[in-house]
This record gives C-alpha cells, structure tokens and sequence, in this order.
C-alpha cells in the first residue's frame, strides 16, 4: 500500500543514498545498480515496516517514526544503521528529514532535519542546483538570479507556476510536506541470493573476509523477516569450474557467529583445485525461528539443546555428515543388531535400558572372567533362530582391576567362551 506523510502526521524519513560522483542525478537505474538497492532494501526492513527504493535517485527511504521505541531517537537510529553498513562495505551517505523529498535532499548534505521549522531554514540555505528538479526548471531558475531554495519559498505560488509549470510547485510542495508524497512500500521476499567479485583470485583462507560481509547481510534480512535457516549454500566461481559448499543445521539460527564458526571448519578442510573469483551465499528457503530464553542459572549441570546441537553441527561440519549420526532403537534382543544410524534431523526412537552400557564394542573381545570381578547378571538372551545368526548367551556387569565397569557375557553357541561387549560411562 502507499504510504504519504504530510504535517500532521509525525513521520521522520531517513534516506540512504549510493552517491554516484559522475552523476548528480541519474534518469534510470542501472540492473547493478537495481540489484544493490533491493538487498540494502531488503537489509534495512530489520529497522523499518515501511522501506521505500527509489531507484531513479539511486535512494532507500526509511520511515523510522515509529522504531523509535525499539531503537531508540533518529540519531542513534541512524548511527547504528551507518555502522551497519560500513559493516558491510556499503558506501552510502544518509540523512533524516520530516518529508522523503528533505531526507533525500538531506542524505545528499548529511543533514539531520527534526521539525518543519528546521526543514524551511536548512533546506533553504541549499544552493539552487541542489534541489532534485529536472536540469531545464535548475537552469531556469539560475537565468532568473535565484541563488537558494529560499528565495523560491518565497515566491508567490501563481507566478513559479505561471513561468515553470505546476511540476516546481508539485516537488516544492512535497518538499515542505504541504501534499502528501506517496511512495511504494518494499516488501522483501523470504530467501536470500547474493554474491561479490573477488577483487583478485584468492584461495581458500581469503575467503573469510567477504563470506564474513554476506553472511552479516543475510543476518540482517533474517532478523528482518524474523526468520531463520537451516540450510546455507556457498557457490564459488573458479577459474575454471565451480565448488559449492552446503550448510544443513540442526536448528534453524540467524546467527552470523555460529554460521561463520560452521563455515571456517568447512574451509579448513575445504582443497579448491583453482583460485575463486566470484562468492555467492544462498539461502533458498526461510523458516519460522523462535527464540529460546536461556537460563538464568544451570539445570542439574546439563548442557541446554541449543547447545547440544551447536556441538553436532561444528562436528559435523569439521568431520563431514557422513561421520556424524544419531541412534535409532530396533525391536531385537541381540545388542549388536538392536540399533540403526539415522540422520541428526530424524526423531529417535528407542527405549532406555539403564542396565546396559550405550558403548558397544565393534567387535565382543575374548576374554578371561577370572581377570574381572562379578557385580550383577545373569541376563539371559537366546534368539535369532528365524533369521539364522542364533545365540545364547548370560550377559554379567562385571569389573576390573582398575576400576572400569564393563558387560561381559559368556555365550553358549555358536561360540563358546566368554566376551567383553560394552564400556560403561
């Protein structure tokens, strides 16, 4: 929907303009130049509902009246988004002013404009050529002797219309918040595509430094979204050929830390054939995140989820998906063949048996029973006979010299002798 400003509406606007130093202001913009307005857009929405792109002026407005209880005054609105956008490598320049017609005028003069007064007496002290009108009223108005903008204010409004037109009156009109100026309202979208020339080709360790500025953006859009990933592809262009790196978390997160923490494991290990010339960070699908209030004090001495699952996506990272899985209860007496691997995402099933140790030898390992002490058992197993690798077997907890406690078992068939089996914690 459009959104207009006028004096009785309370609206503070902040421009951030792309300056072009060859251009004062340019007719169109360029696709590049489209492209990087629609992720500063897209960025910014984390500080505003409304965010407006004005492409022709190469301009993001801003309305941030109503974040000034989230974010404190303009002011320290404004330097938090500055910061946040050198951050970025972003060159920009910004201003604040009452009307989107003043913030551009004063992203231009980094001019910080906070009532209609101020607006007259700054805006007027601008010099003619200043003013966002086309270069033929400029020139005209220069022919005339008029030297500020204001000189024009004080124009009576029949004669500038009767020599330039209704368009001057129009802009000046909107640039004293005397009409209402509407402006389409950007609505970003809920995935992520960016990318960034590599200034030279570079191998595996320089890319910290710029997947470290796309991620801090795609950060920024989540938070904007207030959502979350799971998943994070890496494209780098080489010369020649292209490698991908793929992210799949636990959990989702909006975590710029935890993600370039998973991504440095990554490049670790990561060997390019050719040095990469061009990064692109894609996050193909948004989900829904929720914020988990962390405990004031510990429970009971145990690690919280969130911290668990950070643990698996760092292994998993460093060691590869494949070497990293979880455990899945099956309906068999026999231990060996009583669980299954299954993906960290996948829900377990399995019942605990507090008698039985969780670590499992790979292989039972002969042993002598007199070198052990026995603290419980028999437990007796027998069964597998419809699947042809019957046995049976008394399972004991049993102890050893120094002090570990094991499961040790002595089976009947179909090899006779006793065996140690598990370790328990």
């Amino acid at each position: 929907m459009p959104t207009s400003t006028n004096t009785r509406t309370p609206c503070q606007w902040l421009a951030i303009h792309f300056p072009h130093p060859e251009i004062k202001t340019p007719t169109h913009a360029l696709p590049e130049d489209q492209n990087r307005l629609q992720r500063l857009a897209n960025w910014c929405y984390q500080y505003s509902s409304q965010v407006c792109i004005i492409p022709q002026r190469s301009t993001v407005l801003l309305e941030i009246a109503g974040s000034r209880q989230l974010f404190g005054d303009a002011q320290s609105l404004k330097q938090r988004i500055d910061a946040g956008l050198e951050q970025l490598a972003c060159q920009t320049v910004s201003g604040i002013a009452p009307t989107p017609e003043a913030a551009q005028l004063a992203a231009r003069h980094k001019l910080h404009i906070v009532t209609s007064a101020e607006l007259r007496k700054h805006i007027g002290a601008l010099s003619i050529d200043s003013l966002l009108l086309p270069k033929s009223h400029i020139q005209a108005l220069q022919k005339m002797g008029f030297r500020n903008a204001a000189e024009i204010f004080r124009l009576p409004r029949k004669a500038v219309t009767r020599r330039l037109g209704p368009a001057v009156i129009d802009y000046l009109d909107r640039l004293l918040g005397h009409r209402p100026d509407p402006c389409k309202t950007f609505h970003p979208q809920d995935n992520f595509s960016a990318g960034m020339d590599l200034p030279e080709s570079i191998h595996t360790q320089g890319l910290i430094f710029p997947l470290q500025r796309l991620v801090q953006e795609l950060c920024g859009v989540l938070r904007a979204r207030d959502r979350g990933i799971q998943t994070l592809h890496i494209r780098l262009q080489l010369d020649p050929g292209t490698e991908t790196i793929c992210l799949n978390l636990h959990q989702t997160t909006r975590s710029a830390t935890h993600l370039m923490m998973l991504l440095r494991e990554r490049l670790e290990r990561l060997q390019l054939t050719h040095p990469a010339y061009h990064i692109r960070v894609q996050a193909r699908q948004f989900l829904p995140y929720t914020v988990t209030q962390a405990d004031l004090l510990p429970t009971n001495g145990k690690p919280s989820t969130g911290t668990a699952a950070q643990v698996f996506e760092r292994l998993q990272a460093r060691l590869g998906s494949a070497a990293v899985k979880g455990l899945n209860g099956l309906q068999d007496h026999r231990p060996e063949y009583s669980w299954s691997l299954r993906e960290l995402d996948d829900p377990a099933s399995y019942t605990a048996l507090p008698h039985r140790p969780v670590w499992l030898f790979a292989e039972p390992r002969r042993c002598s029973i007199n070198k052990y002490r026995i603290l419980a058992g028999p437990e007796r197993i027998e069964t597998g006979w419809w699947d042809g690798k019957d046995c049976r077997r008394d399972y004991f907890v049993v102890r050893d010299s120094s002090g570990s406690t094991l499961w040790a078992f002595h089976e009947h068939k179909p090899r006779p002798g006793w065996y140690l089996h598990g370790l328990f914690s």
